[in-house]
């Protein structure tokens, strides 16, 4: 599958772009959009910016939130499907990447 994440670092970028990762996740691996993220930013990218199991780690506090594919959602809850997957913020209010001010 292939992930695309938004990237934007408002000190450095003067327009957001997508990264794109090519991943083998199939449905059957029952992945989170929190559990790609976390794959993403340990061996692929560590600049990736995103609410990492924020604060209660069980969809309670919505910290997480995230568009995947046009539709928002809690990241940690979100299971992804084996299909390529776009992930965007929640809010147009971005601090850097995924990470977007409460």
């Amino acid at each position: 599958m292939t992930a695309k994440i938004y990237r934007f670092d408002p000190t450095i970028d003067k327009q957001p772009h997508y990264d794109a990762f090519e991943l083998d996740i199939k449905a059957e691996d029952c992945m989170t959009v929190m559990d790609l993220l976390t794959y993403i930013a340990d061996n692929l990218d560590g600049s990736l910016s995103f609410f990492s199991h924020s604060a209660c780690q069980h969809g309670i506090c919505g910290r997480c939130g995230v568009k995947c594919n046009g539709k928002p959602g809690l990241a940690c809850e979100t299971v992804l499907t084996g299909e390529d997957v776009t992930i965007e913020p929640i809010k147009a209010d971005v601090v850097k990447d995924l990470v977007v001010k409460n």
